[in-house]
């Protein structure tokens, strides 16, 4: 497949190139920056993973779309394990790890963020090292994380060492296979280049987790990602109605993937052999 041009609308309005990775169905960020230099790409007070307080109507819909996540990502757990110690990974404002603790888990964070870090430390949440082979989590969560990592087949040898055996790893990811990537094509806000270092599908995900020795348990639709995706990407495109064409595109992206398990965002639920 040709390589494809897209803009970071974000931040810097520069422009990067996407390659194909033939084996796995993905798309990789080209260059990629070294970690230092990539810091500079995200958005300075408002990182909307990061945030806990609104300040725009855009961030307000935002939070209230995360707050209604948080119960049904829960209930996914739940219904494979239902206690143990719990690894949020890229914890961002730490919503999701607060909520687990609340819920009876043994929580532990990880940001690569240092105000994201500071920011969970005053929350009361404790933190945890760069994943280690003899960890022995039950439950690993990336949402909207592992699009951010280099080298993906690494890394998930990572969590899974990291895990007991049983353990589960769920991911949380954009996908380039979605209606409303095709629809939008280059402005596809999804695409978030160069924070998001690759760009994933059902099938990419399920060699890579084959390869790592996971099993591939479950596929979730993620309802409200479509919305908020669409919206932002009629945003790009710098359209005059960009709130109700974000409502509408958003809920027919559904339509079209619910049924296959393929709309904007899915969430995996891998877990590691017993």
């Amino acid at each position: 497949m040709k390589p494809q041009h897209i803009k970071d609308f974000l931040v810097s309005n520069e422009t990067f190139v996407l390659r194909h990775e033939a084996s796995i169905d993905a798309w990789k960020t080209t260059p990629e920056l070294p970690i230092e230099t990539l810091q500079n790409y995200y958005p300075k007070d408002d990182y909307l993973s990061h945030v806990d307080k609104a300040k725009s109507l855009k961030s307000r819909v935002y939070l209230w779309v995360k707050k209604r996540n948080i119960n049904t990502k829960l209930r996914w757990i739940s219904k494979i394990r239902t206690n143990g110690s719990l690894l949020d990974f890229g914890a961002g404002n730490g919503a999701f790890a607060l909520a687990a603790e609340k819920n009876g888990w043994n929580t532990r964070v990880f940001d690569f963020s240092e105000s994201a870090k500071k920011s969970l430390v005053n929350k009361g949440l404790k933190q945890a090292d760069e994943i280690q082979s003899n960890d022995n989590y039950d439950v690993i969560t990336l949402w909207h994380v592992f699009e951010h990592l280099a080298d993906p087949q690494f890394q998930l040898n990572r969590f899974y060492e990291a895990l007991v055996p049983g353990g589960i790893l769920v991911l949380a990811l954009p996908n380039h296979h979605s209606w409303d990537a095709k629809h939008y094509g280059t402005y596809w806000a999804a695409y978030d280049v160069p924070r998001h270092l690759w760009h994933y599908n059902k099938y990419s995900v399920f060699v890579l987790a084959q390869e790592a020795g996971f099993d591939l348990l479950k596929t979730h639709n993620m309802f409200w990602d479509a919305f908020y995706v669409a919206l932002l990407s009629e945003q790009y495109k710098k359209s005059n109605y960009a709130w109700p064409l974000g409502i509408l595109k958003g809920l027919y992206s559904n339509v079209v993937g619910w049924s296959k398990n393929n709309t904007s965002s899915l969430t995996f639920i891998l877990q590691k052999p017993k």
